[in-house]
């Protein structure tokens, strides 16, 4: 899904870095680091082989290569690559999930209607 288009980044948890609380951006999110709380955006979440989230994410799209506890909300995609581990339910379009990855969770297709935020 974003392999072949150019995703905008307006913020990066860097590796070393943690997180604790709810986290609203604006824009593309890539998070490296680890996060214990909520993760909204209305652009694209990439979650790197080294990040971790424990919380809900809500975002138009996102991909996943590190560790997720907690529901899943995207507005089209959700790909999951092999190194990625998703412990929670996930409403999306489409799901793409690689060999080896690990997903525990309920999956539900989203129909045209927009997510809003709780």
């Amino acid at each position: 899904m974003a392999r072949n288009r150019r995703i905008e980044l307006s913020t990066i948890i860097g590796e070393d870095s943690e997180f604790i609380g709810d986290l609203k951006a604006i824009g593309g999110l890539r998070i490296d680091g680890k996060i214990e709380g909520n993760v909204e955006s209305d652009g694209f979440i990439t979650v790197s082989e080294f990040g971790s989230v424990k919380g809900s994410i809500v975002a138009s799209e996102c991909l996943i290569a590190g560790n997720v506890s907690g529901n899943v909300t995207v507005e089209s995609g959700l790909e999951l690559n092999s190194s990625a581990n998703l412990q929670g339910d996930v409403v999306a379009k489409i799901v793409k999930i690689h060999s080896g990855a690990i997903f525990n969770g309920a999956s539900k297709m989203k129909n045209e209607e927009k997510i809003e935020s709780k």
